[in-house]
């Protein structure tokens, strides 16, 4: 499969390197060659530190990163047993990044919903519409945050949603 396949990939979810854009890509030696002449003329390059924190994190221990994923995980299940909670939203079970993608209940848009949310609970989420045609009627909440922060930020979310019905 090696001469079909493109492998895609980088650090900023699994090592917590958001926003330094590094990443990798594996092809086969023909593609790769024509996929370097797109990524030399549209990209410039990684800056240095990013290049370095890259090859720390590929090569340094991973208890840290063992114990980022448990962290995550608990997170991730506080964020369900919460969610579970609110009348009016419901999500999946995600397996990997920080974010629950919840559709909720209500005759608005996501965008509409979300202002709302800012405006009136002073918390922060992601309108579904901002992924495709397909999303709206969602929300993406991360659980990038200390336990504390992510209730406060369901409790507040969670008074929303249900003046919406009300």
């Amino acid at each position: 499969m090696f001469a079909r396949t493109v492998t895609v990939n980088g650090f900023s979810k699994t090592y917590s390197m958001t926003g330094w854009r590094l990443g990798w890509l594996v092809a086969p030696p023909p593609l790769f060659k024509e996929i370097s002449k797109v990524q030399e003329h549209t990209i410039t390059c990684a800056t240095a530190f990013a290049q370095k924190a890259g090859v720390a994190a590929l090569r340094g221990p991973t208890a840290p990163l063992e114990a980022m994923v448990k962290e995550f995980r608990a997170r991730r299940d506080l964020v369900l047993k919460e969610i579970a909670k609110i009348d009016g939203l419901a999500t999946y079970h995600p397996n990997g990044a920080f974010y629950v993608f919840p559709r909720f209940e209500a005759k608005i848009d996501s965008g509409t919903l979300c202002e709302r949310i800012l405006k009136k609970a002073s918390v922060a989420v992601t309108p579904g519409s901002a992924f495709g045609e397909a999303g709206e009627g969602h929300i993406r909440i991360s659980y990038a945050a200390s336990r504390d922060t992510i209730l406060e930020g369901l409790r507040r979310i969670a008074e929303i949603v249900r003046g919406l019905s009300g």
